[in-house]
Protein backbone atom coordinates (compact mmCIF):
# COMPACT_ATOMS: atom_id res chain seq x y z
CA UNK A 1 0.00 0.00 0.00
CA UNK A 2 1.45 3.50 -0.79
CA UNK A 3 1.27 5.29 2.68
CA UNK A 4 2.21 8.30 0.49
CA UNK A 5 -1.23 8.51 -1.27
CA UNK A 6 -3.39 11.37 -1.64
CA UNK A 7 -7.10 11.23 0.05
CA UNK A 8 -8.65 10.32 -3.06
CA UNK A 9 -6.66 6.99 -3.43
CA UNK A 10 -8.10 6.40 -0.29
CA UNK A 11 -12.09 6.14 -1.57
CA UNK A 12 -12.74 7.38 -5.30
CA UNK A 13 -14.41 10.98 -5.55
CA UNK A 14 -17.66 9.02 -5.90
CA UNK A 15 -17.93 7.46 -2.76
CA UNK A 16 -17.06 10.33 -1.09
CA UNK A 17 -19.92 12.41 -2.38
CA UNK A 18 -22.17 9.71 -1.87
CA UNK A 19 -20.86 9.79 1.99
CA UNK A 20 -21.14 13.67 2.37
CA UNK A 21 -24.74 12.85 1.12
CA UNK A 22 -25.69 10.70 4.08
CA UNK A 23 -24.03 12.59 6.23
CA UNK A 24 -26.54 15.26 5.15
CA UNK A 25 -29.20 13.61 5.18
CA UNK A 26 -28.88 11.80 8.64
CA UNK A 27 -28.44 15.41 10.02
CA UNK A 28 -31.25 16.70 8.33
CA UNK A 29 -32.95 14.34 9.55
CA UNK A 30 -32.12 14.59 13.39
CA UNK A 31 -32.49 18.64 12.56
CA UNK A 32 -34.91 20.86 14.41
CA UNK A 33 -36.45 21.67 10.19
CA UNK A 34 -37.25 18.11 9.85
CA UNK A 35 -38.88 17.82 13.07
CA UNK A 36 -40.94 20.95 12.80
CA UNK A 37 -41.94 20.01 9.47
CA UNK A 38 -46.06 20.56 9.32
CA UNK A 39 -48.07 18.07 9.25
CA UNK A 40 -52.12 17.78 9.03
CA UNK A 41 -54.59 16.51 10.89
CA UNK A 42 -53.80 13.01 9.63
CA UNK A 43 -50.03 12.95 10.18
CA UNK A 44 -49.24 13.84 6.54
CA UNK A 45 -46.32 15.87 5.76
CA UNK A 46 -47.95 19.31 4.62
CA UNK A 47 -45.29 20.05 2.17
CA UNK A 48 -45.26 16.77 0.54
CA UNK A 49 -41.65 16.17 1.40
CA UNK A 50 -42.22 12.91 3.71
CA UNK A 51 -42.74 9.41 2.37
CA UNK A 52 -46.37 8.52 2.61
CA UNK A 53 -46.99 4.85 4.97
CA UNK A 54 -47.17 3.04 1.80
CA UNK A 55 -43.45 3.92 1.29
CA UNK A 56 -41.79 2.03 4.34
CA UNK A 57 -40.79 -0.86 2.57
CA UNK A 58 -38.75 1.10 -0.24
CA UNK A 59 -37.27 3.22 2.64
CA UNK A 60 -36.46 -0.09 4.56
CA UNK A 61 -34.31 -1.52 1.48
CA UNK A 62 -32.93 1.91 0.99
CA UNK A 63 -31.33 1.46 4.60
CA UNK A 64 -29.89 -1.90 3.87
CA UNK A 65 -28.25 -0.76 0.63
CA UNK A 66 -26.98 2.45 2.66
CA UNK A 67 -25.58 -0.43 5.36
CA UNK A 68 -24.16 -2.89 2.97
CA UNK A 69 -22.31 -0.21 1.11
CA UNK A 70 -20.79 1.72 4.14
CA UNK A 71 -19.56 -2.15 4.93
CA UNK A 72 -17.68 -2.37 1.69
CA UNK A 73 -16.39 1.30 2.61
CA UNK A 74 -15.05 -0.05 5.44
CA UNK A 75 -13.71 -2.93 3.88
CA UNK A 76 -11.76 -0.73 1.50
CA UNK A 77 -10.32 1.12 4.69
CA UNK A 78 -9.33 -1.79 6.15
CA UNK A 79 -7.58 -2.77 2.91
CA UNK A 80 -5.41 0.45 3.05
CA UNK A 81 -5.26 1.15 6.61
CA UNK A 82 -1.60 2.72 6.79
CA UNK A 83 0.24 0.17 9.13
CA UNK A 84 0.55 0.14 13.27
CA UNK A 85 3.58 1.57 15.23
CA UNK A 86 3.86 -1.08 17.16
CA UNK A 87 7.35 -3.20 18.10
CA UNK A 88 8.44 -5.46 15.54
CA UNK A 89 6.84 -9.20 16.77
CA UNK A 90 10.68 -11.45 16.43
CA UNK A 91 11.82 -8.66 18.02
CA UNK A 92 10.08 -9.00 21.06
CA UNK A 93 10.41 -12.25 21.03
CA UNK A 94 14.39 -12.35 21.07
CA UNK A 95 14.27 -9.85 24.21
CA UNK A 96 12.01 -12.37 25.89
CA UNK A 97 15.42 -14.94 25.58
CA UNK A 98 17.77 -12.45 25.82
CA UNK A 99 20.02 -12.51 29.33
CA UNK A 100 18.82 -9.44 31.59
CA UNK A 101 21.86 -7.52 31.00
CA UNK A 102 21.31 -7.32 27.37
CA UNK A 103 17.56 -6.55 27.82
CA UNK A 104 18.35 -2.38 28.09
CA UNK A 105 20.53 -3.00 25.06
CA UNK A 106 18.02 -4.62 22.94
CA UNK A 107 15.20 -2.56 23.87
CA UNK A 108 16.87 0.25 22.69
CA UNK A 109 16.64 -0.94 19.16
CA UNK A 110 13.12 -1.21 18.81
CA UNK A 111 11.01 -1.34 15.52
CA UNK A 112 9.80 2.34 15.38
CA UNK A 113 8.03 3.87 12.26
CA UNK A 114 9.35 6.91 11.63
CA UNK A 115 6.76 8.98 8.96
CA UNK A 116 7.02 11.64 6.90
CA UNK A 117 4.41 14.49 7.29
CA UNK A 118 2.59 13.27 4.19
CA UNK A 119 2.37 9.83 5.55
CA UNK A 120 1.19 11.46 9.06
CA UNK A 121 -1.38 12.87 6.69
CA UNK A 122 -2.43 10.38 5.01
CA UNK A 123 -2.53 8.38 8.48
CA UNK A 124 -4.92 11.21 9.83
CA UNK A 125 -7.13 11.50 6.74
CA UNK A 126 -7.92 7.85 6.89
CA UNK A 127 -9.04 7.70 10.29
CA UNK A 128 -10.97 10.97 9.88
CA UNK A 129 -12.65 8.74 6.55
CA UNK A 130 -12.88 5.64 9.06
CA UNK A 131 -14.77 7.53 11.86
CA UNK A 132 -17.00 9.02 9.45
CA UNK A 133 -17.72 6.06 8.05
CA UNK A 134 -18.61 4.50 10.69
CA UNK A 135 -20.75 6.99 12.11
CA UNK A 136 -23.32 6.78 9.06
CA UNK A 137 -23.22 3.09 9.73
CA UNK A 138 -24.26 3.31 13.24
CA UNK A 139 -27.25 5.80 12.60
CA UNK A 140 -28.84 2.57 10.16
CA UNK A 141 -28.16 0.75 13.19
CA UNK A 142 -30.65 2.27 15.00
CA UNK A 143 -30.13 6.10 17.40
CA UNK A 144 -29.11 3.56 20.54
CA UNK A 145 -26.07 3.06 18.41
CA UNK A 146 -25.66 6.33 16.70
CA UNK A 147 -23.65 7.74 19.80
CA UNK A 148 -23.64 10.93 21.57
CA UNK A 149 -24.87 14.37 19.84
CA UNK A 150 -25.51 17.82 20.79
CA UNK A 151 -28.47 19.54 19.19
CA UNK A 152 -29.64 23.07 19.27
CA UNK A 153 -33.23 23.41 19.90
CA UNK A 154 -35.23 27.40 18.38
CA UNK A 155 -37.97 28.33 19.43
CA UNK A 156 -39.74 30.76 17.65
CA UNK A 157 -40.86 33.50 19.61
CA UNK A 158 -39.87 37.59 19.71
CA UNK A 159 -37.28 37.33 20.38
CA UNK A 160 -36.28 33.92 19.15
CA UNK A 161 -34.73 31.89 22.33
CA UNK A 162 -32.34 28.40 22.24
CA UNK A 163 -31.18 25.64 23.94
CA UNK A 164 -28.51 23.55 23.51
CA UNK A 165 -28.80 19.73 24.64
CA UNK A 166 -26.25 17.05 24.71
CA UNK A 167 -27.73 13.52 24.18
CA UNK A 168 -24.90 11.28 25.52
CA UNK A 169 -24.48 7.49 24.13
CA UNK A 170 -26.97 4.94 25.45
CA UNK A 171 -26.32 3.00 28.68
CA UNK A 172 -27.98 -0.61 28.35
CA UNK A 173 -30.37 1.34 26.14
CA UNK A 174 -31.89 3.55 29.38
CA UNK A 175 -34.20 6.04 27.59
CA UNK A 176 -33.27 8.94 30.15
CA UNK A 177 -30.39 9.46 27.63
CA UNK A 178 -32.74 10.80 24.71
CA UNK A 179 -34.36 13.98 23.86
CA UNK A 180 -37.84 12.48 23.19
CA UNK A 181 -40.50 14.18 20.46
CA UNK A 182 -42.74 14.60 23.43
CA UNK A 183 -40.43 16.34 25.13
CA UNK A 184 -39.90 19.22 22.39
CA UNK A 185 -43.44 19.17 21.43
CA UNK A 186 -44.21 20.06 25.28
CA UNK A 187 -41.31 22.42 25.92
CA UNK A 188 -42.71 24.46 21.86
CA UNK A 189 -46.00 24.80 24.18
CA UNK A 190 -44.00 26.08 27.26
CA UNK A 191 -42.21 28.52 25.17
CA UNK A 192 -44.97 29.97 23.31
CA UNK A 193 -47.68 30.55 26.14
CA UNK A 194 -50.01 27.92 25.90
CA UNK A 195 -49.87 26.73 29.61
CA UNK A 196 -51.87 28.95 31.80
CA UNK A 197 -50.19 28.14 35.07
CA UNK A 198 -47.47 30.35 33.39
CA UNK A 199 -49.30 32.88 32.66
CA UNK A 200 -47.73 35.15 35.55
CA UNK A 201 -44.45 34.94 33.95
CA UNK A 202 -45.29 36.39 30.66
CA UNK A 203 -44.96 40.21 29.93
CA UNK A 204 -48.28 40.75 29.04
CA UNK A 205 -50.61 39.42 31.46
CA UNK A 206 -52.85 41.39 33.33
CA UNK A 207 -52.88 38.68 36.55
CA UNK A 208 -49.51 39.42 36.91
CA UNK A 209 -49.30 41.70 40.62
CA UNK A 210 -52.19 39.16 41.71
CA UNK A 211 -51.03 35.87 41.18
CA UNK A 212 -47.34 34.47 42.55
CA UNK A 213 -44.46 33.20 40.62
CA UNK A 214 -44.94 29.31 40.21
CA UNK A 215 -43.06 26.99 41.56
CA UNK A 216 -42.32 24.31 38.86
CA UNK A 217 -41.28 20.37 39.09
CA UNK A 218 -39.89 18.11 35.92
CA UNK A 219 -40.79 14.60 36.33
CA UNK A 220 -38.27 12.30 34.40
CA UNK A 221 -35.74 15.43 33.08
CA UNK A 222 -33.60 12.79 31.29
CA UNK A 223 -31.72 15.60 29.18
CA UNK A 224 -33.48 18.61 30.45
CA UNK A 225 -35.01 19.94 27.81
CA UNK A 226 -38.36 20.36 29.03
CA UNK A 227 -37.41 21.51 32.40
CA UNK A 228 -34.57 23.74 31.28
CA UNK A 229 -37.23 25.08 28.63
CA UNK A 230 -39.72 26.31 31.68
CA UNK A 231 -36.35 27.70 33.38
CA UNK A 232 -35.35 29.84 30.47
CA UNK A 233 -39.00 30.96 30.05
CA UNK A 234 -39.55 31.78 33.77
CA UNK A 235 -39.24 34.93 35.32
CA UNK A 236 -35.36 35.04 37.40
CA UNK A 237 -37.45 36.57 40.44
CA UNK A 238 -39.61 33.31 40.65
CA UNK A 239 -38.72 30.29 42.62
CA UNK A 240 -35.89 28.20 40.90
CA UNK A 241 -37.20 25.42 38.65
CA UNK A 242 -36.62 21.47 39.96
CA UNK A 243 -35.58 18.86 37.31
CA UNK A 244 -35.55 15.69 39.01
CA UNK A 245 -34.33 11.87 37.93
CA UNK A 246 -33.18 9.01 39.88
CA UNK A 247 -30.30 8.11 37.32
CA UNK A 248 -26.69 9.01 38.38
CA UNK A 249 -25.50 9.52 34.87
CA UNK A 250 -28.87 11.34 33.65
CA UNK A 251 -28.68 13.68 36.70
CA UNK A 252 -24.68 14.32 35.64
CA UNK A 253 -26.62 15.17 31.97
CA UNK A 254 -28.73 17.62 33.79
CA UNK A 255 -25.72 19.27 35.51
CA UNK A 256 -23.99 19.50 32.16
CA UNK A 257 -26.75 20.92 29.86
CA UNK A 258 -27.89 23.47 32.83
CA UNK A 259 -23.83 24.52 32.41
CA UNK A 260 -24.50 24.77 29.09
CA UNK A 261 -26.87 26.97 28.65
CA UNK A 262 -25.69 28.96 31.64
CA UNK A 263 -29.19 27.96 33.61
CA UNK A 264 -27.47 26.31 36.45
CA UNK A 265 -27.98 29.18 38.76
CA UNK A 266 -31.62 29.50 37.96
CA UNK A 267 -32.86 25.92 38.60
CA UNK A 268 -31.94 23.24 40.64
CA UNK A 269 -31.23 19.58 39.53
CA UNK A 270 -32.91 16.78 42.51
CA UNK A 271 -32.35 12.75 43.12
CA UNK A 272 -36.31 11.62 42.74
CA UNK A 273 -36.79 8.00 42.96
CA UNK A 274 -40.42 7.72 42.38
CA UNK A 275 -40.18 4.01 44.12
CA UNK A 276 -38.97 5.86 47.38
CA UNK A 277 -42.34 8.22 47.16
CA UNK A 278 -44.67 5.20 46.99
CA UNK A 279 -43.16 3.28 49.92
CA UNK A 280 -43.40 6.20 51.81
CA UNK A 281 -47.15 6.35 50.94
CA UNK A 282 -47.78 3.00 51.54
CA UNK A 283 -45.78 2.91 54.89
CA UNK A 284 -47.53 6.31 56.06
CA UNK A 285 -51.04 4.55 55.25
CA UNK A 286 -50.31 1.30 56.94
CA UNK A 287 -49.00 3.23 60.00
CA UNK A 288 -45.86 1.44 60.44
CA UNK A 289 -43.44 4.41 59.78
CA UNK A 290 -44.77 8.39 61.13
CA UNK A 291 -41.16 9.17 60.41
CA UNK A 292 -41.93 9.61 56.75
CA UNK A 293 -44.20 12.47 57.33
CA UNK A 294 -46.73 13.77 54.07
CA UNK A 295 -45.27 16.91 51.71
CA UNK A 296 -46.09 20.53 53.23
CA UNK A 297 -48.59 22.52 51.05
CA UNK A 298 -46.15 25.25 51.40
CA UNK A 299 -43.37 22.41 49.59
CA UNK A 300 -46.12 21.42 46.95
CA UNK A 301 -45.81 22.26 43.25
CA UNK A 302 -47.92 24.68 41.17
CA UNK A 303 -47.39 23.19 38.32
CA UNK A 304 -45.62 19.46 37.73
CA UNK A 305 -44.19 19.02 33.68
CA UNK A 306 -43.47 15.70 32.46
CA UNK A 307 -43.03 14.28 28.57
CA UNK A 308 -42.73 10.16 28.05
CA UNK A 309 -42.45 9.41 31.56
CA UNK A 310 -44.85 6.55 31.42
CA UNK A 311 -43.86 4.15 29.44
CA UNK A 312 -44.43 0.83 31.73
CA UNK A 313 -46.70 -1.02 33.69
CA UNK A 314 -44.67 0.03 36.60
CA UNK A 315 -44.72 3.78 36.13
CA UNK A 316 -48.18 3.94 36.05
CA UNK A 317 -49.02 3.79 39.82
CA UNK A 318 -45.63 5.56 40.64
CA UNK A 319 -46.36 8.79 38.41
CA UNK A 320 -49.76 9.28 40.06
CA UNK A 321 -48.83 8.91 43.65
CA UNK A 322 -45.38 11.08 42.86
CA UNK A 323 -48.40 13.93 41.25
CA UNK A 324 -50.62 13.39 44.05
CA UNK A 325 -47.91 13.82 46.43
CA UNK A 326 -46.24 16.75 44.89
CA UNK A 327 -49.32 18.87 43.56
CA UNK A 328 -51.01 21.40 45.85
CA UNK A 329 -54.13 20.65 47.18
CA UNK A 330 -54.82 24.18 47.33
CA UNK A 331 -55.94 26.70 44.38
CA UNK A 332 -52.91 28.57 43.33
CA UNK A 333 -54.22 32.05 44.57
CA UNK A 334 -58.27 32.96 45.83
CA UNK A 335 -58.48 35.51 44.09
CA UNK A 336 -61.97 35.23 41.74
CA UNK A 337 -61.01 38.06 39.25
CA UNK A 338 -58.71 35.56 37.63
CA UNK A 339 -59.87 32.64 35.69
CA UNK A 340 -60.03 29.43 37.14
CA UNK A 341 -58.34 27.87 34.29
CA UNK A 342 -54.97 29.74 35.38
CA UNK A 343 -55.73 29.25 39.02
CA UNK A 344 -55.53 25.26 39.28
CA UNK A 345 -52.58 23.64 40.06
CA UNK A 346 -52.21 20.95 37.36
CA UNK A 347 -49.54 18.02 36.26
CA UNK A 348 -48.68 18.68 32.15
CA UNK A 349 -48.15 15.53 30.61
CA UNK A 350 -46.99 14.67 27.07
CA UNK A 351 -46.51 11.05 25.20
CA UNK A 352 -47.00 9.44 22.15
CA UNK A 353 -50.02 7.45 21.62
CA UNK A 354 -47.95 3.73 20.74
CA UNK A 355 -50.57 0.81 20.15
CA UNK A 356 -47.99 -1.45 21.57
CA UNK A 357 -48.72 0.75 25.17
CA UNK A 358 -52.42 1.08 25.23
CA UNK A 359 -52.60 -1.34 28.21
CA UNK A 360 -49.98 0.92 30.09
CA UNK A 361 -52.01 4.03 29.15
CA UNK A 362 -55.18 2.08 30.23
CA UNK A 363 -53.47 1.34 33.79
CA UNK A 364 -52.40 5.16 34.31
CA UNK A 365 -56.19 6.73 33.66
CA UNK A 366 -56.95 4.52 36.19
CA UNK A 367 -54.51 5.33 39.08
CA UNK A 368 -55.12 8.93 38.02
CA UNK A 369 -58.54 8.39 38.50
CA UNK A 370 -57.98 6.83 41.99
CA UNK A 371 -55.90 9.60 42.77
CA UNK A 372 -58.65 12.20 42.29
CA UNK A 373 -56.10 13.52 38.77
CA UNK A 374 -58.81 14.49 35.82
CA UNK A 375 -57.32 15.31 32.30
CA UNK A 376 -59.60 18.63 31.68
CA UNK A 377 -56.96 19.28 28.10
CA UNK A 378 -57.61 15.89 25.89
CA UNK A 379 -55.47 17.48 23.11
CA UNK A 380 -53.68 15.53 20.70
CA UNK A 381 -51.43 16.29 18.37
CA UNK A 382 -48.94 14.98 15.76
CA UNK A 383 -45.01 15.33 16.18
CA UNK A 384 -41.99 13.48 14.75
CA UNK A 385 -39.79 11.08 16.71
CA UNK A 386 -36.23 11.45 15.98
CA UNK A 387 -37.00 13.48 12.99
CA UNK A 388 -38.85 10.14 11.23
CA UNK A 389 -41.22 8.37 12.81
CA UNK A 390 -44.59 10.11 12.90
CA UNK A 391 -46.56 10.03 16.20
CA UNK A 392 -50.36 11.09 17.40
CA UNK A 393 -49.37 12.57 20.70
CA UNK A 394 -51.52 12.87 24.19
CA UNK A 395 -51.17 16.28 25.84
CA UNK A 396 -52.98 15.94 29.22
CA UNK A 397 -53.42 18.77 31.46
CA UNK A 398 -54.28 16.97 35.02
CA UNK A 399 -55.89 19.16 37.39
CA UNK A 400 -57.59 18.10 41.12
CA UNK A 401 -61.14 16.51 40.90
CA UNK A 402 -62.33 19.29 43.45
CA UNK A 403 -61.01 22.23 41.59
CA UNK A 404 -62.75 21.29 38.36
CA UNK A 405 -65.16 23.98 39.56
CA UNK A 406 -64.06 27.06 41.89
Amino acid sequence: MPVSAALPSILPSGSLLRLKQLEDMIAYKYSQDRIDQGLDQDGNDIDGYGQSDNDDDDDDNLDQTNTQWLLKQLAKLEETAPPEDEEDEELEEQQQDTQSHKVHHLSSTKKQIVETPQEQAYRRQHEQLTERVSSCLAHFCGRAASGAMTRTWTFRTTPPQSLQIHDPSFTEGDVGFKTFGSAYLLSKHIAHGDILQLEPWTKSSSFSSTLPLPKILELGSGTGLVGFTATLFSDPRGPKVTLSDYHPNVLATLDHNSKLNHLDTRCEIRLLDWRDILDGRKQRNAGTNTSLPETAESDRMDLIIGAEVVYDHGHAELVAHVVDEFLKRELISQDMSVPLERRRPAFHIMFPIRPTHADVIADFDFWMDKMGLVDCRKAKEWGREDGETKFLYHWREYVRRDHLEG
